[in-house]
């Protein structure tokens, strides 16, 4: 499974707001121009993360983004089912199909479990938990920038 890079644009987006402990509004201009993402691609991303209250706008001088809450709070699972949904990991052909095993099917328990798997590790890891293991390698601001 492959997530879309917007995923990965939000979550490098985040980590740098995460860095500002200052609680400032910073420069959607910014933030793209570090994590090296055009800024009408980044300001689509952060839409939806302000709409999801993951992050926090704010028009005129002085504005920009913030993080809403804590990086702590922020789940990389809030990331994904904002910018992504929460999409099914397998589609079952059971409708195309004469299939007797619709409820029981093995190979839709097996993806089922992987779903639920997938989905436990997303909601146990924080943008906090990210930003430290990047900080602890010393690597954040090489780490920010995405190449093609």
């Amino acid at each position: 499974m492959q997530y879309a890079m917007s995923i990965e644009y939000a979550i490098h987006g985040l980590v740098y707001l995460a860095e500002d402990t200052s609680g400032s509004f910073i420069l959607l201009s910014d933030i793209a121009r570090v994590a090296r993402v055009p800024r009408e691609y980044m300001r689509k991303v952060f839409q939806l993360l302000s709409k999801a209250r993951i992050v926090t706008a704010q028009r005129g001088t002085g504005g920009g983004y913030r993080l809403a809450r804590r990086a702590s709070e922020i789940t990389l699972k809030d990331v994904v089912d904002t910018v992504e949904g929460s999409l099914p990991l397998y589609n079952c052909l059971r409708t195309r199909r004469d299939c007797g095993l619709s409820e029981c099917c093995p190979v839709k328990e097996v993806f089922d479990e992987a779903s639920r798997k997938m989905s436990e590790v997303l909601q146990s890891t924080t943008i906090l938990d990210i930003h430290r293991k990047i900080a602890g390698q010393g690597e954040v601001r090489s780490w920010l920038k995405v190449t093609a």
